[in-house]
């Protein structure tokens, strides 16, 4: 199918504004949601660390010096076997942490779709779609995170677990041109799950709507990319530039790195309460215009945090 949809820098700037604003006008409903959210991870943890402790239990009962010792042995000489346990029990833990973040996503359809949204919506989507949004982020767990998690422990393992700064460099470049790439790819997939699509279904959208309209996706992902090099980047450029020094020097900066702490801090508290609500509410705008679905009229001007 051809891409007869025009896309322009005009667009991608509109679809990140109207975001913002309605992000700024359902702020108090994402805060309340997010809050809640909070909780339901913890009773996940809970829940995911029962069976973990109990097969632990089975295993290494009892616990003792000589045990743990075995157990640390055993993963010493069989390194890549342990690792490849430790990915198997992160998968489906990390996969229940998203099943909050399609949550948010159901909240920012009915925002974009009806013009309106509760912090209840959350709480709702989560009942109703748990166990399509638990898959959701098994396989974008395995699509987006897994393949540069393996390459740098294979290369850990390789080099004896001391990586050299050209292997550093080579790792970093292809874990952001993956995790860029991918996530371009799979960018469609929480909007068309809450959506109604399957997981399989929802994939296959997403991986067609990316390459059909990658102009449009992917300037949206690039604006996403460089505001959080805006917020960040700061941050991370003083980090590596106090590195070489000694305490003493880094001392002298002191005034220069407590204001870079402080604006971290504030883009921090506005990435929970405003950017991560409207990078969410745009993936849902651009799913639901490419696709030709429901958008409702908006009137999102100057309006106060209701």
């Amino acid at each position: 199918m051809v891409n007869t949809m025009s896309t322009t820098f005009g667009t991608i700037l509109d679809d990140m504004k109207t975001s913002a604003k309605l992000a700024w006008k359902s702020m108090l409903s994402y805060f309340l949601a997010n809050l809640g959210m909070l909780i339901v991870m913890v009773i996940l943890v809970v829940i995911a660390a029962i069976p973990i402790a109990l097969v632990a239990w089975a295993v290494l009962a009892p616990f003792s010096e000589a045990t743990m010792a075995a157990l640390s042995n055993w993963a010493e000489a069989n390194p890549l076997l342990a690792g490849g346990i430790v990915l198997l029990v992160l998968i489906p833990i990390v996969s229940m942490f998203l099943v909050v973040s399609g949550s948010i996503y159901g909240m920012s359809h009915d925002l974009v779709t009806r013009g309106e949204t509760k912090a209840e919506l959350a709480f709702s989507y989560f009942r109703r779609k748990f166990l399509s949004f638990a898959g959701t982020g098994a396989v974008l767990t395995i699509i987006v995170a897994l393949p540069p998690v393996t390459a740098w422990g294979l290369t850990s393992y390789a080099m004896g677990y001391v990586i050299t700064a050209p292997a550093t460099y080579l790792l970093s470049a292809f874990t952001f041109v993956w995790v860029y790439l991918t996530a371009g790819l799979t960018s469609m997939v929480w909007p068309a799950v809450v959506s109604g699509k399957g997981v399989q279904e929802a994939f296959k959208e997403s991986f067609s709507l990316s390459i059909r309209y990658f102009d449009r996706v992917y300037g949206v992902l690039t604006v996403i990319v460089l505001l959080l090099a805006a917020t960040f980047g700061p941050i991370v450029i003083v980090a590596l530039a106090m590195a070489p020094f000694t305490p003493s020097v880094v001392m002298a900066f002191l005034p220069t790195l407590a204001g870079v702490g402080l604006y971290t801090v504030v883009m921090v508290f506005l990435w929970l309460l405003l950017f991560l609500p409207m990078v969410r509410i745009a993936w849902v705008k651009v799913y639901q215009e490419l696709t030709g679905g429901q958008v409702a009229t908006q009137s999102v001007v100057d309006m106060p945090i209701v």
